[in-house]
């Protein structure tokens, strides 16, 4: 698969994978994760109204679930143990890792990927995940998420400032984080495989460790080539 070429044949294109959608239904491809705009739900989300002008016949899921992307999975809550930075770290000060001395709560953009990625969502609800990140609730010795990046770059030297670091030729890290400056899942991984230059739909390739060091400054930083 072509970084950048798109959803098709990239990790996230389920069709081959599964013989539920292998028919020629034309939102096939989407259906694994999103609800196609046609009114027909097949989970507990909700096409939210006035999105196409106005509201749309067939079953809706409850008000609560309102959120965008038109998520076709019920949403969980599920609490996290989060990132640790190993025995011993130190807590506070110059050398504790920022985020974890500031907290991290997965934000929504990061829940949606974890409801696969956690094994939480079974296959026949579109799930084939292959790759379990945060099984069992468990977070500890994953890349934190769900923390404010500028907060911590502010408080640690060694993290570059989200203006200066560039995730794509020409999209800094800033460009990336959701909400009042937060990072998550997406702030590294280009879900739907556009954009994008790295493996493994990541926003750059980690050869070299070049991913990593977009943001920590720890000496040399490769060039984008």
């Amino acid at each position: 698969v072509i970084p950048g070429s798109g959803l098709a044949g990239s990790p996230h294109d389920f069709t081959k994978r599964n013989g539920v959608y292998e028919s020629a239904r034309g939102a096939a491809m989407c259906n694994f994760c999103h609800v196609a705009p046609s009114g027909s739900l097949d989970s507990d989300s909700r096409w939210a109204d006035g999105i196409a002008g106005g509201a749309i016949a067939g079953p809706h899921g409850p008000d609560a679930l309102d959120s965008l992307p038109l998520w076709n999975h019920k949403l969980v809550n599920v609490s996290y143990r989060m990132y640790e930075n190993g025995r011993g770290a130190p807590t506070r000060g110059a050398k504790a890792s920022q985020a974890v001395a500031g907290g991290m709560t997965p934000g929504s953009t990061s829940l949606m990927c974890l409801g696969c990625h956690d094994g939480s969502v079974a296959t026949n609800l579109y799930s084939n995940s292959a790759t379990l990140i945060g099984k069992d609730n468990n977070l500890t010795n994953h890349h934190p998420v769900g923390f404010n990046y500028e907060a911590v770059a502010s408080m640690d030297r060694e993290i570059r400032s989200p203006d200066m670091a560039f995730l794509t030729t020409n999209t800094t890290v800033r460009d990336h984080l959701y909400g009042p400056g937060y990072m998550e899942c997406g702030t590294c991984h280009s879900v739907h495989n556009t954009g994008n230059s790295g493996e493994s739909l990541l926003w750059r390739s980690d050869v070299q460790s070049r991913l990593c060091l977009t943001c920590h400054d720890k000496g040399l930083h490769p060039g984008m080539s």
